[in-house]
């Protein structure tokens, strides 16, 4: 049996507010793995749970949203049954103490398989973000209606410190702009301004709030990498994100 919002909770993360449908969950040993990428491949991350109380098996998720959906009529301590046939799963079952729902599993084929990420032998910045940061990162996301962008800079704050900087808002001189700023390592003095998906980043950083431990690395090559620990329901999630071409 797992708690409901256990459930919702791991899917949050990677369908990130409906921007990723299809995803790939692979139990072993009651250790749960999901990796999954975004429609334009600009985005790759990975869940891993531990003591996820299903059988092995391999879930081919196509519909998200129709999971969701199923999912949301049931409540409390849902037992979780997945179905095969001819060796291939083909079902996932919710039951709880008044439902019983079905989910259709999709061919595995359907579901593309994340590329490996080949990370920088050494990152350019690192950051810590506290849960005050994951708040006011998504208070910055949302303040300018429409915006898809946001560039990063390491850059010194006042007195020489160390920040990255987060600067929502449109390429024009005289559009609205937000700045947000998080303490950081690096040793640069001031670097470009890279382009990322805003809207992406906001989902990954709302649907991760509460997170024990939340570290972001970034290379000035384009590169962005986003972590993310649950201690208590023994969660990890990571995103690799790369920067926007277009800018």
């Amino acid at each position: 049996m797992i708690e409901k919002n256990q459930i919702q909770s791991i899917i949050s993360k990677y369908y990130l507010g409906g921007l990723i449908e299809s995803a790939k969950w692979e139990v072993r040993d009651n250790h749960l793995s999901i990796d999954f990428m975004s429609p334009n491949k600009d985005m790759v991350g990975s869940l891993t749970c531990d003591g996820f109380p299903i059988e092995d098996c391999d879930l081919a998720i196509f519909n998200t949203s129709q999971l969701n959906k199923l999912l949301q009529i049931t409540a409390g301590q849902i037992l979780v049954n997945p179905t095969k046939t001819n060796k291939v799963f083909t079902k996932l079952t919710f039951q709880d103490a008044n439902f019983t729902v079905e989910y259709s599993l999709a061919d595995p084929l359907m579901v593309q398989t994340p590329p490996t990420i080949n990370e920088p032998e050494q990152w350019d910045v690192s950051a810590q973000f506290e849960p005050n940061d994951l708040v006011s990162f998504t208070k910055a996301a949302t303040a300018i209606s429409g915006n898809e962008l946001v560039t990063l800079r390491a850059s010194e704050g006042i007195g020489g410190s160390k920040i990255l900087e987060f600067i929502f808002g449109a390429k024009m001189e005289f559009s609205n702009k937000v700045e947000f700023i998080v303490e950081a390592n690096h040793n640069i003095s001031e670097g470009p301004k890279i382009p990322f998906n805003s809207e992406m980043l906001k989902e990954i950083i709302h649907n991760n709030k509460g997170a024990d431990s939340a570290r972001i690395l970034f290379s000035q090559e384009g590169l962005l990498k986003l972590e993310f620990e649950f201690e208590e329901v023994k969660i990890k999630t990571s995103y690799y994100a790369v920067r926007k071409a277009d800018y």
